[in-house]
């Protein structure tokens, strides 16, 4: 059992509250092996799971819609990840077969309350998710079959392994007591990815999976959505949060790793019971009751840097006729306005575009003194790597992001205190706590017997 497991399955949803999440690959119920290698190369089988085919373009579209969520866009980056994401959907194709044996039945209206769900948590609109789809020229059904499967799977869960699970009061009562001790030791707000060693023979497999995981989160990809993308813990569906623990809470080779830890470092894979993980350290708080520790002096101030005499420039443009009513023109200012806030470089700039129905376009290097003096000003105003407020042009709304070149603003960091008081936990807590920390280990054995019962043949190299 792994004790820092705290996050219920049956908030599995919350996995689809980014569109960063993992998905399950179409996978044609009619095709065989023997008749995949009479298909076009993107047609062709990556892998065979119980005579059923993941193709190749299966294969690619889901690589292509991790590419576009995480910002990168190497082939080197592609390459690490092929035999991640392949393994992610053969799991993903043995829960929904296992859920259809059960006649687990997922209707219309729980994908429909699942699309809204992602659209309410990323304060856009269904058709705007379909839109970054079509726009990255990733099919629909991709999505559509990841949050069936995904929701097959934890129903089945539900039905078939919750009932088994039954917590006494002296269980309770003893982890409670334990928590109340813990309260007294430093406590660590972690983040966790994990991947299973299953048998002997995957060691080194899963190793450099974890080692391909490792260099895209420090490429910059976010810890949440890759953990959601190819963590096999439960705490997957909640981006990887496994909440605040204590040192006695992790197993030794984890506890001695967050020892050493900064918040907000990542730590290398780390060999534990039952497979690799790697670790994020968001905060570290105090025992409860500890006197607060003193901050750190401030740190010295950032001198401002003005603009150059040459900056790279990007722009960003919403579609707007001439004559608009006004509604519609308020709607997309305040779309505008939201993409505006959300740049930071240009990096990532066409992700965020295309998220919001928006156009990307890099200008490049712009000399200062062959622009309008009014726009000089403006961009003045701009710190480097961000846009500048939006503009009313020829055909919509502009805004201008500063690649290279502008301005940096002069910052003085007020430290905080390094660690926070811990708070207390509930008998009710603890009971959810153990729980799901069952159900979770149920599960996790559920599908390593699935694996180990299936004719799983790999074709892709």
């Amino acid at each position: 059992m792994q004790p820092f497991m705290q996050v219920s399955l049956t908030r599995i949803a919350m996995a689809l509250c980014c569109l960063v999440v993992a998905i399950l690959a179409y996978v044609s119920t009619n095709t065989r092996a023997d008749a995949a290698t009479k298909e076009p190369a993107t047609m062709r089988a990556a892998a065979v799971v119980n005579d059923l085919v993941i193709s190749s373009y299966d294969l690619d579209q889901r690589i292509k819609l991790v590419m576009v969520t995480s910002g990168s866009q190497s082939p080197e980056a592609a390459k690490r990840m092929r035999s991640q994401v392949l393994r992610q959907l053969i799991d993903e194709l043995l829960q929904l077969q296992e859920a259809q044996k059960s006649k687990v039945n997922i209707t219309s209206e729980d994908l429909d309350k699942s699309f809204k769900r992602i659209a309410q948590q990323n304060n856009i609109s269904v058709d705007q998710i379909y839109k970054t789809l079509d726009d990255n020229n990733i099919a629909r059904t991709t999505l559509q079959n990841q949050i069936k499967a995904d929701l097959a799977w934890q129903k089945l869960i539900q039905q078939r392994l919750a009932p088994r699970v039954t917590i006494s009061d002296e269980e309770i009562d003893g982890a409670f007591v334990q928590a109340q001790e813990s309260s007294k030791q430093p406590q660590y707000l972690l983040s966790e990815i994990y991947l299973a060693v299953d048998v002997p023979g995957a060691e080194e497999q899963v190793k450099q999976n974890m080692q391909g995981i490792l260099v895209q989160l420090r490429s910059g990809s976010n810890f949440t959505d890759v953990a959601r993308q190819f963590s096999q813990s439960s705490s997957r569906s909640n981006g990887g949060d496994i909440g605040w623990v204590t040192l006695a809470d992790l197993p030794d080779a984890l506890g001695k790793q967050v020892k050493t830890m900064a918040p907000g470092a990542i730590s290398d894979p780390i060999r534990a019971p039952g497979g690799y993980y790697v670790l994020g350290l968001r905060q570290k708080r105090l025992a409860a009751g500890a006197t607060a520790q003193t901050a750190p002096p401030p740190s010295k101030p950032q001198v401002e840097q003005k603009m150059k005499a040459v900056i790279t420039l990007a722009r960003l443009s919403v579609p707007l006729a001439q004559g608009s009513a006004k509604a519609k023109e308020e709607q997309v200012r305040q779309n505008a306005v939201e993409i505006m806030r959300t740049v930071n470089g240009c990096a990532t700039a066409g992700t965020v575009a295309k998220s919001r129905g928006a156009k990307f376009d890099m200008i490049g290097p712009v000399t200062i003194k062959d622009l309008a003096p009014q726009f000089v000003e403006i961009l003045k105003k701009t710190p480097n790597g961000r846009s500048t407020p939006p503009l009313r042009g020829a055909t919509g709304i502009e805004m201008y992001v500063i690649c290279d070149g502008g301005m940096k603003p002069a910052v003085t960091v007020e430290a905080e205190s390094a660690v926070k008081p811990a708070d207390e936990v509930t008998k009710e807590e603890i009971e959810n706590r153990l729980f799901n920390q069952e159900l979770s280990m149920l599960a996790r054995r559920y599908l390593r017997d699935l694996r180990r019962d299936a004719t799983i043949e790999m074709k892709d190299n």
